[in-house]
Order: C-alpha cells, then sequence, then structure tokens
C-alpha cells in the first residue's frame, strides 16, 4: 500500500482540502489504508462517496479497506509536514 498514491487520488476529489492516509492491522490482509480527511469549507462528501471514488481508480489492494475519518486538523511535525506518527495512533484509537 502506499499512502502517498492514495492521498493523491483523493486530492483530485473537489471536497477534499487535505488528506493523511495510514496502513492499519487488518485481519484478513495485514493491513489496511485509512484515511483522514478536511473537507473544503461547505462540503457535503461522505465516507462512501471517498471510499467510492478511491475504489473508482486504483486495484482492490491499495483501495481504503480501513475508512474513512473526517477531521478538522492533520497533525503536523515540527517542519510543517504531515505527522504520520501521529496519525497512525489516531487510526488505531478510531479503529
Amino acid at each position: 500500500m502506499s499512502p502517498a498514491e492514495i492521498e493523491s487520488v483523493l486530492q483530485q476529489h473537489p471536497d477534499v482540502l487535505e488528506v493523511g492516509v495510514v496502513d492499519i492491522p487488518h485481519a484478513e490482509t495485514t493491513s489496511a489504508a485509512m484515511a483522514f480527511v478536511r473537507r473544503q469549507p461547505g462540503a457535503k462528501c461522505i465516507e462512501e462517496d471517498l471510499v467510492r471514488f478511491v475504489a473508482e481508480r486504483l486495484p482492490v489492494h491499495k483501495q481504503l479497506h480501513g475508512g474513512v475519518h473526517f477531521i478538522e486538523r492533520l497533525p503536523e511535525s515540527k517542519g510543517n509536514k504531515l505527522d504520520r506518527i501521529a496519525l497512525k495512533k489516531m487510526a488505531l484509537q478510531n479503529k
């Protein structure tokens, strides 16, 4: 699973402002992609919309089997980059 590839696809959706993708443990496939999405102001997309959007563009092993969680702000590291460690901790709590 390539988080950057899935993030790139999700960034193409008109309702997505920012996104971070991490892998989480999954009983059947060992890991599954989970996305944390910050929506554009006024956007009304729901989890199923984004899961379908990715499914239409990527092979099954790169889809959002871990789901989508909407978030107000993505965690950032000191260098103002996406903090994947913090995102992974959030993913494991939301699992």
